[in-house]
C-alpha cells in the first residue's frame, strides 16, 4: 500500500462550472437521511488518503452495525459527486464507502504518474482495507478496474475478495454492443488524442506540469451530448424538464452533471486504449501489480450487471460480458438486470434508480454479505 497523502478537505461545489478554478474534491453534502419515518444523521470521513484519491465514509450516524459497501466511481472526468442519489440510496442499509478521485489540477507531480495500472492497485487498497464480507458496486469505466482487482484478490487466500460484485453501465466489452460514444472513442488513434485533447497544467496550481485532459474539454463533449439528447428527446431531455433527484432544489441534476475535473493524461489514455481500443481484457494482457490475472479464479464473488435498455452510453451487452470472464461462477451466484425504458444516467439517478434498480442491487448484495 502507499503512504497516505495530505489531501485538501472536500468542499461544496461551486454552483457553476469553474473551468480551471475547479477545487481539487467535492463533497457530497450528506448530512441526513429519511429513514424509518425519521431523520438520521449522516457523517463522512476520510478513512484512507492516498495520492489521487481518498477512501470516503459516508455512513448513518447509528450505522456502525451494517455492512460495508464500496462504490468504485468512474474515472469520466466527472466528481463523485454526479452519484450522490445512489449512496443515498444506499445508506439506509450500508455503511457506504466512495472513490473519492481528487482533481488532478491540484496534485502535485511528486506523486508521479497515474495509470490503469496505478488505479488498479489504489482499488485493491481499498478492498483490502475494507476487509471481509465487502460488498462493491463499479460504474462506468470504474468496473474495468473493479473486476481486475477482484479477480487479484480472488488469486490469494480466501477472504480477501468482496462477497459481492455489482457491475453498472460499464464497457467491460464495448465492441458487444456499440454506441456513438464508443465508436467516436474507437475511430481515432491514441496519438491523436495525445495531439488534440491532452493539455499540461499550468502554474500557479499545484499540478503545474503535469499532463491532464482538462474538465473544459470533456465540457464540450457533454455539452454535445446533452444538445443531441434534447433534439432527439432522450434521456437528458427528462431530466432537464423533470428533475426527478433527490434534491433537485439544491442539488439540480446538469449542476451534477456538469461538475467535472481534470483528469491525469495516462490514466485518460489508458482507458481510450486498453477499455475501447485494444479490449486488453479480453487479450489477456491486464494485469494487476505486475502479475496476470485469471478471471476464472473468481468463485467466492457473486456478480450481478446492472444495464439500461436505452443506455446509449454502455449499450445492454457490454456489461453483462463480464459473466462470460467469471466462467467458474455458477448460476446462483450470477444476477443479470436490464432495467426497460431507461438510459445511462438514470440507472444511477433519478427514480429509476430508487424504484427499479436499487431495490434489485441491495436484495442481491444484502443476500452475500456477512451480515446475511
Amino acid at each position: 500500500m502507499e503512504e497516505d497523502a495530505h489531501l485538501e478537505p472536500a468542499v461544496p461545489r461551486p454552483r457553476l462550472f469553474a473551468g480551471a478554478e475547479q477545487p481539487a474534491r467535492l463533497s457530497l453534502e450528506i448530512d441526513a437521511i429519511e429513514h424509518e419515518a425519521r431523520r438520521v444523521p449522516v457523517a463522512s470521513q476520510d478513512v484512507l488518503q492516498l495520492p489521487f484519491c481518498a477512501l470516503t465514509r459516508i455512513a448513518r450516524a447509528d450505522g456502525e452495525h451494517l455492512p460495508k459497501v464500496l462504490v468504485v466511481a468512474p474515472l469520466s472526468g466527472h466528481f463523485p459527486i454526479l452519484l450522490r442519489d445512489l449512496v443515498i440510496g444506499l445508506l439506509p442499509t450500508f455503511q457506504v464507502f466512495v472513490t473519492d478521485w481528487v482533481n488532478a489540477r491540484h496534485v502535485a507531480p511528486a506523486h508521479g504518474s497515474f495509470d490503469l495500472d496505478r488505479n488498479i492497485s489504489f482499488v485493491i487498497d481499498m478492498m483490502e482495507a475494507l476487509g471481509e464480507g465487502l460488498s462493491v458496486i463499479a460504474l462506468c469505466q470504474g468496473a474495468v478496474p473493479a473486476l481486475v482487482a477482484t479477480a487479484h484478490l480472488s488469486q490469494h487466500p480466501p477472504g480477501s475478495a468482496p462477497r459481492a460484485l455489482v457491475l453498472v453501465a460499464a464497457p467491460v466489452d464495448p465492441t458487444a454492443n456499440l454506441t456513438r460514444v464508443a465508436r467516436l472513442i474507437r475511430a481515432r488513434s491514441l496519438s491523436w488524442y495525445e495531439r488534440n485533447v491532452i493539455t499540461q497544467v499550468p502554474a500557479p496550481y499545484r499540478g503545474s506540469g503535469r499532463l491532464v485532459y482538462p474538465a473544459s474539454v470533456q465540457l464540450l463533449g457533454l455539452q454535445a451530448y446533452l444538445t443531441r439528447h434534447v433534439c432527439q428527446g432522450g434521456e437528458l431531455l427528462g431530466k432537464m424538464l423533470r428533475d426527478d433527484g433527490c434534491d433537485p432544489a439544491r442539488f439540480p441534476f446538469l449542476d451534477l452533471y456538469s461538475a467535472l475535473m481534470d483528469l491525469p493524461a495516462e490514466v485518460f489514455l489508458d482507458i481510450v486504449r486498453h477499455i475501447y481500443q485494444e479490449r486488453s481484457i479480453w487479450a489477456g494482457s491486464l494485469a494487476a501489480r505486475g502479475q496476470s490475472v485469471d478471471f476464472a479464479a473468481i468463485r467466492r464473488t457473486a456478480l450481478m450487471t446492472v444495464e439500461g435498455e436505452y443506455d446509449d452510453v454502455a449499450a445492454p451487452g457490454q456489461t453483462a460480458r463480464a459473466h462470460d470472464l467469471c466462467s467458474s461462477l455458477s448460476p446462483d451466484m450470477r444476477r443479470r438486470l436490464v432495467v426497460e425504458q431507461c438510459g445511462h444516467f438514470s440507472l444511477f439517478h433519478g427514480a429509476t434508480w430508487r424504484t427499479r434498480v436499487k431495490p434489485e442491487v441491495c436484495a442481491f448484495m444484502q443476500a452475500f454479505s456477512a451480515a446475511s
